[in-house]
């Protein structure tokens, strides 16, 4: 009988790590042959493309000699002292105007970094493994502040809509009868309506509404003041 052919991916990382077939295959006790020719095979397939090129002994990455500078020693530093700070605060920083504690390891100077490394980011100059170490730490660290308060406004707003709506079995509207607070919840549901028409309103915001706020398109909207009054 045949050999029984069985997945090995285990064997393609090997090989790309740079370990001999016949090491491979003394290690797996099969034929060299068997598995070279899976490794051509089926490599492809498992790695989801064509093999990394061999670097031969002499062009391989040595390690960073002691008396050399350490490039990233200071960026590590800032992102440990940005680990202590979610831990001890539970938030990301934030950098206030106002804030006169403006030294390496404040939250002014934690908020600026990560501004920092947003705008490097942004222009392709980021390593990386700075931004997998960011991920890993603080995911939303590509969002801006400015845009998570946006955003925080927003669910605020939908929150006040949602308790409205469980008070008073409608949704809030515009007349001469509205308080101030229901004017200015009808007048944001119509301007989500208008941005939904527009083609402007995020997608994500329109999901939320859609299930939290079914109607919130066809809220009534307040008659524009030259309309004149039905005759009786």
């Amino acid at each position: 009988m045949g050999q029984v052919r069985r997945a090995h991916p285990e064997w393609v990382m090997m090989a790309d790590a740079g370990v001999p077939i016949a090491v491979i295959a003394r290690l797996n006790e099969a034929d060299p042959k068997y598995v070279r020719n899976y490794i051509r095979q089926r490599g492809e397939a498992l790695r989801g493309g064509p093999a990394p090129a061999r670097l031969f002994l002499h062009d391989r990455p040595r390690p960073r000699p002691a008396y050399l500078p350490d490039p990233d020693r200071r960026w590590r530093a800032r992102l440990e002292e940005l680990q202590r700070f979610l831990v001890a605060h539970q938030r990301r920083p934030h950098a206030s105007e106002h804030d006169t504690n403006r030294d390496v390891g404040d939250e002014w100077a934690l908020a600026h970094w990560l501004t920092m490394q947003r705008s490097e980011e942004r222009l392709g100059r980021l390593a990386a493994h700075r931004a997998r170490r960011l991920d890993q730490t603080l995911p939303s660290w590509r969002i801006d502040d400015r845009a998570l308060a946006a955003e925080a406004a927003w669910r605020l707003k939908l929150v006040e809509v949602l308790r409205f709506h469980e008070a008073h079995g409608r949704l809030p509207r515009r007349s001469k009868s509205s308080s101030p607070e229901e004017t200015v919840l009808a007048s944001w549901i119509e301007g989500q309506h208008d941005r939904d028409r527009a083609g402007t309103l995020d997608p994500k915001r329109a999901f939320w509404l859609d299930r939290q706020v079914p109607g919130w398109k066809t809220a009534p909207r307040k008659r524009p003041s030259f309309e004149s009054a039905p005759s009786t």
